[in-house]
């Protein structure tokens, strides 16, 4: 038997256990064909089978593998609708009724968007009864984060998703006002609020300086120029390259370096070529006579040594 039969054979055994509400099975076997072969298809099957168990916030990251499909899929919506409520993750919610608002999707009906819309309202009023004691010491908490380790810094950040709107942009304004905390930390909250369509100026440190911006007038990280322009340097550098799956993963340490100066990428990397060069030093894939001629070597240099050591605490 071929992969292709043996997988088309998991994938009916898991429908058929989906279908009878053997939900445990149904997960198990799901996840084993979309490790085999990922698909849309097998994710909603892995993600509804997921949220029958009670397990909202496995399904919510099963989901964004394929979250733009889901966005676009009249019946996908439905269940990425559902998981999302059931996890409390009012902060996707939003951002979702923003995505919509700001995007005419002609598989998506308007009654769908506006039962949505009533649904987060609820959701976050009968929420709000319950949470309101444990939003107000997280809140106080977010007034000394510094002072905790970073993985504790992280799970406190990640709680705010369980905030109103209104909640959820006053904590980020808090923190982005925070010297302190860590840019990579600080991107992440500046790019939530561009999710979000937020149109008033917002405060933020960044890198000793007082800045201002307006979140809807941003872009995501990964398609800020600064991102954009070391990708393609990265593309040129190693177009000879056969390791599709290499270049992939250079790119992806490189978004970090675009999140590190979100969201003022061109106030710190203004030569993208140079800083994507510097990057491929260390891997040996360039040589450092070709670079450390340039007028800005040892500036950008000490930027990335800034950025990496930045990076290792963070991953830490």
């Amino acid at each position: 038997m071929d992969d292709s039969d043996n997988l088309k054979k998991i994938l009916d055994a898991a429908d058929d256990a989906f279908n009878k509400g053997n939900w445990d099975e149904a997960t198990e076997l799901y996840t084993e064909a979309y490790t085999m072969q990922p698909s849309f298809l097998t994710n909603q099957g892995l993600a509804a089978s997921l949220l029958n168990l009670k397990k909202a916030d496995d399904a919510e990251a099963v989901i964004l593998d394929y979250f733009n499909y889901y966005l676009s899929n009249a019946d996908a919506a439905k269940l990425a609708a559902d998981i999302v409520l059931e996890n409390n993750d009012f902060l996707l919610a939003n951002q979702i009724i923003n995505y919509y608002d700001n995007n005419n999707i002609s598989t998506i009906e308007d009654e769908f968007v506006i039962d949505f819309k009533r649904r987060v309202a609820l959701a976050e009023e009968r929420h709000l009864r319950s949470f309101k004691p444990h939003m107000t010491n997280i809140i106080t908490h977010l007034r000394s984060i510094v002072t905790r380790p970073m993985v504790g810094q992280i799970q406190l950040i990640r709680s705010m998703r369980e905030f109103d709107k209104r909640d959820y942009i006053e904590a980020a304004k808090l923190l982005l006002g925070n010297p302190l905390l860590h840019p990579l930390l600080k991107s992440e909250l500046a790019e939530n609020l561009y999710k979000l369509g937020v149109t008033e100026k917002i405060d933020i440190s960044f890198y000793g300086d007082m800045k201002t911006f307006v979140p809807s007038k941003l872009k995501p990280i990964m398609a800020t120029d600064v991102y954009l322009e070391m990708c393609d340097e990265l593309d040129k550098i190693l177009e000879d390259s056969k390791n599709e799956t290499q270049v992939e993963n250079l790119c992806g340490e490189l978004s970090l370096y675009a999140a590190m100066v979100y969201p003022f990428g061109e106030n710190i990397i203004k030569n993208p070529s140079l800083w994507t060069n510097l990057f491929l030093l260390r891997y040996g894939l360039i040589d450092e006579s070709d670079i450390k001629d340039n007028s800005h070597y040892s500036e950008v240099k000490s930027w990335v040594d800034r950025f990496d050591s930045l990076i290792n605490v963070f991953q830490q």
